[in-house]
């Protein structure tokens, strides 16, 4: 995998701003749009992890072979690059060439950009280790075992906020195993304004939980100390994690992946605002593994999704596996 980023009919300025924008550890090639024909596009989208066109600067058929070629991989099985425009296809292409429903437009000029700020930071969790330890998980194969984990908090701020939900549900053999659990932490006050409405959670109902303390403790006395929790937002839910445990005088040591960003790399060409929407675009029918909540489904169908694909697309089997993700050698960590 490389984290080779072609340019292809962009301007001097364009080319020099995305290299501003995007790490040091993504080369931005430019490519002179007098070489292409059938065969440089299909090397460009075998190697690429991001292709940036100026549709200005190229005629419907160059274009529709890019298009078709990303289409190809991602029907056969193999990685696909995202590929971005930086203008908009004129009304001739709109009428000729078959581009895909999440092509994205990025503006290469404006000093601030939405659909640019998501292409660079969805590349960079690409890029990016999302785990941690590694080592204790690294021969842990995708059809083992996992926890699903699911937390509701009373905010955003890791150390002035609390957890007062953590859903569970196991996961092996790309399947769920028992009945999820749901843990209620009691809290020292009312919920803030807003938080039931938002989480489904009430006063009443985080009265008859625990305590933050055993919360944690039923946490370390899952079964196999070594199995892997697996969630979304890194940044929030390992967050909340780590925090709680140190509340509790302990350290939060658990191996874990976070899903969302590891979902980039198979998934970066979809270009979707929010991961847990990727199952549905991939394969519209209904999994045969339901239960009740919904927030543990999606984390579910996710994960099984992302698992799947990193096998299918990658030949990554196991987290001990992850060094061909990525461009840049791994630490063991």
């Amino acid at each position: 995998m490389t984290n080779d980023v072609y340019t292809i009919g962009l301007t001097r300025t364009e080319h020099q701003t995305l290299k501003v924008l995007l790490p040091i550890t993504f080369p931005v090639i430019p490519y002179d749009t007098e070489q292409l024909n059938e065969t440089e596009i299909k090397r460009i989208t075998g190697q690429a992890r991001c292709i940036v066109l100026n549709p200005k600067h190229l005629d419907a058929a160059i274009l529709a072979e890019f298009f078709y070629d990303q289409d190809y991989l991602c029907n056969h099985g193999q990685p696909v690059p995202v590929i971005l425009l930086s203008d908009h296809l004129t009304r001739e292409q709109q009428h000729t060439v078959p581009a895909p429903e999440y092509l994205s437009v990025i503006d290469l000029h404006k000093r601030i950009d939405r659909n640019r700020s998501f292409a660079v930071k969805t590349l960079r969790e690409a890029s990016l280790p999302c785990w941690q330890n590694r080592v204790a998980m690294r021969s842990n194969m995708f059809n083992d075992g996992w926890y699903l984990i699911d937390i509701e908090t009373t905010g955003v701020e890791v150390w002035e906020d609390s957890i007062i939900c953590i859903r569970l549900a196991y996961m092996a053999n790309y399947k769920i195993v028992g009945q999820p659990q749901t843990i209620y932490i009691r809290q020292s006050k009312p919920l803030p304004d807003g938080i039931s409405r938002i989480t489904g959670i009430i006063d009443e109902m985080l009265a008859q939980g625990i305590s933050l303390e055993e919360a944690v403790g039923q946490l370390e006395g899952l079964s196999h100390s070594n199995t892997p929790f697996v969630f979304t937002s890194e940044e929030f839910t390992a967050g909340f994690l780590k925090a709680a445990f140190l509340r509790c005088g302990k350290s939060f040591i658990r191996p874990y992946i976070a899903i969302d960003k590891l979902a980039a790399i198979p998934f970066g060409y979809l270009m979707q605002r929010r991961a847990l929407n990727i199952p549905s675009l991939i394969d519209p029918s209904p999994s045969s593994n339901l239960f009740f909540d919904d927030q543990l489904q999606e984390l579910y169908e996710l994960t099984k999704c992302v698992f799947e694909n990193l096998g299918i697309r990658y030949d990554v089997r196991c987290p001990g596996q992850f060094d061909k993700l990525y461009a840049a050698e791994l630490c063991e960590v």
